[in-house]
């Protein structure tokens, strides 16, 4: 069975840690590319920061941006979900929820750009690119303060926080598999099987909407969360980018021989 499409986050999957690209993850996207399978870029990252890395990746496929707010293409044109949440109005809900849980919360508009390259390794103008957000707040706050946030926001309607790599974003009630839809239904292939790789929990239902998950692990090992959730998903061989090339190609290779 061919392959119809392969979805990746970005951070911690398919970029290393510094924000590079290896070589292996390169020329795997070429050798996709080149053998008509589109690869969807789909993350956490600005819009902004999506269209550079369109072009530096040299993908012509339209990408999801900001936790499935929206979709980007090379040019920059913005489509946004009905669901996504303009980033004024989840400002002031991240001021409620720090008043009201007590948590350490700082947002990444509250961060100095010395923090935010120790934590992201961005700097000059890609530090401004990361800061462009328009559907979503990153929360900087230890994942041990998760339970009590996500209890502090209860049900409040339209809103969700969802763990990602460094941050804990809030952001309206939508996800990666938002836009993998709408992605989806700008192939030109309606067949084939759909590879999703992710590395945090924010990819967990862009994992789960896959036919082959493959979960990339870090330095530290996959995530223990992904792992129990998706028992079924390949766990690429090394960390990063190189555990991607690994895993995608031997996937790629297996199913075209089931042809």
């Amino acid at each position: 069975m061919k392959v119809r499409a392969v979805f990746t986050d970005l951070d911690g999957t398919l970029l290393e840690p510094d924000g590079s690209i290896r070589s292996e993850a390169m020329s795997e996207i070429q050798r996709l590319t080149a053998s008509g399978i589109p690869v969807c870029l789909v993350t956490s990252k600005t819009a902004r920061e999506v269209v550079g890395l369109l072009a530096r990746l040299r993908l012509e496929t339209p990408a999801g941006f900001e936790n499935g707010a929206g979709i980007v293409d090379g040019e920059g044109s913005v489509v946004f979900d009905p669901a996504a949440i303009p980033a004024a109005e989840l400002r002031l809900a991240a001021a409620r929820l720090r008043l009201r849980s007590g948590a350490p919360l700082r947002t990444l508009d509250e961060l100095d750009d010395s923090e935010l390259t120790s934590l992201t390794g961005l700097c000059g103008s890609e530090l401004a690119k990361a800061r462009d957000r328009q559907a979503t707040v990153p929360l900087f706050v230890a994942p041990e303060w998760d339970s009590t946030l996500h209890a502090t926001l209860g049900a409040r309607p339209r809103m969700r926080l969802v763990r990602g790599n460094r941050f804990l974003h809030l952001q309206g009630d939508h996800d990666k598999t938002t836009v993998m839809k709408l992605l989806l239904s700008r192939l030109p292939s309606r067949e084939g099987l759909v590879i999703s790789c992710g590395d945090s929990p924010n990819d967990l239902e862009l994992l789960t909407e896959a036919q082959i998950a493959v979960i990339v692990p870090s330095a530290a090992g996959p995530s223990e969360e992904l792992v129990m959730k998706i028992p079924g998903a390949q766990i690429a061989p090394q960390p990063h980018g190189r555990g991607w090339a690994m895993a995608v190609r031997e996937i790629v290779e297996r199913t075209t021989l089931w042809r």
